[in-house]
């Protein structure tokens, strides 16, 4: 199959005329699909498949708790919290408590 994509690559440049920046474009331009939901540097997709099975199963839970089912350290799992209410697919609400800072709760949606 790649063989057969570079050979008719190969055949739709090499013509008579020098090849033109549509020319390119269009042999190159559709080599390889863009990824549908691409992460940050530094976070993983199979993390996030599991950061993301933890939190619909919990319901709501803080970056310490999902920290502890998933295995992660609490920052790399605030990381990938933070990451799903960026992009929509989870929401964050502040729980007030005693004394020192709000605890950051998350939930699966928007």
């Amino acid at each position: 199959m790649r063989l057969e994509s570079f050979r008719s690559a190969h055949l739709a440049l090499s013509g008579p005329a020098a090849p033109g920046q549509q020319d390119i474009d269009a042999v190159f331009g559709s080599a390889a699909p863009a990824p549908a939901a691409t992460l940050p540097k530094g976070l993983s997709p199979q993390t996030a498949d599991l950061v993301a099975s933890a939190l619909g199963e919990a319901g709501e839970l803080s970056a310490a708790e999902c920290a502890e089912v998933v295995g992660i350290s609490r920052v790399s799992a605030r990381r990938y919290l933070e990451h799903f209410v960026a992009r929509g697919s989870a929401s964050v609400r502040l729980q007030y408590g005693g004394a020192g800072r709000p605890e950051r709760r998350y939930r699966p949606g928007a």
